[in-house]
């Protein structure tokens, strides 16, 4: 296939579909050159097989992603349960200690009331 002809069918991969799939099918296409019997429907058969290759195999990785997506989301959840249990304890047991600290105050001032009175 000449530059030009290889131009030309980029350009019309390009009106038919984005920059990023027309270069993955430009890639498909076989290197040899092409005979004056290949048309444009041909190339279509072709790259549309390509294509729905490429669909499939896209179609199986969105399904492994959200999978994997799934499983994230899972362990960030169990994470966040793990850390609300230890802000909880960790709070209780700062309101105990400071329940403490106030009875051991309030029972030093009473004694200290007792005796002066």
């Amino acid at each position: 296939m000449s530059e030009e002809d290889r131009s030309r069918l980029y350009a019309w991969l390009r009106e038919q579909t984005d920059e990023p799939l027309a270069e993955y099918l430009m890639s498909c296409l076989p290197v040899a050159p092409l005979s004056d019997l290949v048309t444009k429907q041909h190339l279509e058969t072709v790259l549309s097989a390509e294509f729905s290759a490429f669909e499939l195999k896209m179609a199986a990785q969105r399904e492994v992603d959200r999978k994997e997506a799934a499983a994230l989301r899972e362990a960030d959840r169990e994470v966040a349960g793990k850390r609300h249990k230890l802000l909880v304890g960790a709070a209780i047991m700062l309101a105990v200690e400071i329940v403490a600290a106030e009875a051991g105050w309030l029972r030093w001032f009473t004694d200290l009331l007792a005796s002066t009175f």
